[in-house]
């Protein structure tokens, strides 16, 4: 039995879709699954539950899976109690109704200990235990102009008291324009590297990894910039801030147990419930745990650099 949870934006909010693969089996076994990352970002914490069932009564046939509706979901944090709501959210993008467990209340910090409780319409319950991560700290031999002083990579570093500890770095650019008459604040993602695949150049961003540090290729960053320049008609309509946005997300124990056994490379976090994968959800599958993003400030575009491809730039104070 399979059932994959995309968590769509380990950045942004989480919105939970399924895509299902299923074994005959000729018993059919109830099932509930759990996913749900407690984030540092957002006082926004979603959870999403569901429960197998089979598609008919004939022996071999394969199961559905539906929300878990009315459940009684808890998490304690610190010295409260929240009650999570279930609501729904419709998707333009994959036309879609997602539904989940929510949260507004509160958003986690470093080393604490956090718990769930579920309890099913019918009866049963459903629990798990998490610590979230310790604070990573940046080296000072991260480097902190772009474009770097005779090198070719843009190197950043950082430390943790743990090793057990999975992250995901990301670096992005600050940008704005005026669409009528309003100031659009977004950001860019940049690549590490473009490699050829099918005999295209696509662009490669991080994936979670136990590797504290990242390198980001200077050919990748004039790349990006050059092809986002190009495909404006007035690229000056843009400014660009000076200061880069890179963050490391770092996953608690479990979450990096899950990864690790899951051995999952994407650079969204994929939740899959099967009984072959790890599992921290007492009476169910799946996983509760929490991530936790830090950011480095220090990382500035030269202006001559950023001008050089006719954007308008930005000093931040």
């Amino acid at each position: 039995m399979k059932k994959y949870i995309l968590i769509i934006s380990i950045v942004s909010l989480y919105f939970v879709s399924c895509d299902e693969s299923f074994n005959p089996f000729t018993e059919f076994k109830q099932d509930y699954g759990v996913a749900c990352i407690l984030r540092s970002d957002t006082t926004l914490q979603l959870l999403s539950l569901t429960k197998s069932y089979p598609q008919n009564s004939a022996s071999g046939s394969s199961p559905i899976y539906l929300f878990e509706e009315n459940a009684d979901v808890r998490i304690w944090y610190q010295d409260s109690v929240y009650r999570l709501k279930d609501t729904s959210i419709y998707s333009p993008e994959t036309q879609d109704t997602f539904k989940y467990y929510f949260s507004r209340k509160f958003k986690i910090d470093y080393l604490k200990d956090v718990e769930l409780e579920i309890l099913l319409n019918n009866g049963k319950r459903l629990k798990a235990y998490s610590k979230t991560p310790d604070a990573i700290l940046f080296k000072t031999t991260s480097e902190v102009l772009i474009p770097p002083v005779n090198k070719s990579v843009v190197q950043l570093y950082w430390s943790s008291q743990s090793q057990e500890y999975y992250y995901l770095p990301r670096l992005r650019i600050k940008c704005e324009r005026i669409i009528n008459g309003s100031k659009e604040v977004f950001f860019k993602e940049l690549p590490t590297r473009y490699e050829t695949i099918n005999g295209e150049l696509k662009p490669i961003f991080p994936k979670p990894s136990k590797n504290p540090s990242i390198a980001f290729q200077m050919e990748a960053i004039n790349k990006f910039l050059m092809d986002y320049s190009n495909s404006l008609t007035v690229p000056s309509d843009v400014t660009i801030h000076q200061i880069l946005d890179f963050q490391v997300i770092t996953f608690d124990a479990e979450v990096s147990r899950y990864i690790s056994v899951s051995n999952s490379s994407s650079n969204n976090l994929s939740i899959r419930f099967d009984e072959g994968d790890y599992s921290n959800i007492s009476g169910g599958l799946g996983i509760f745990g929490s991530q936790v993003n830090t950011k480095y400030t220090k990382l500035r575009f030269l202006e001559n650099y950023i001008r050089g491809y006719n954007f308008k730039f930005l000093y931040d104070l």
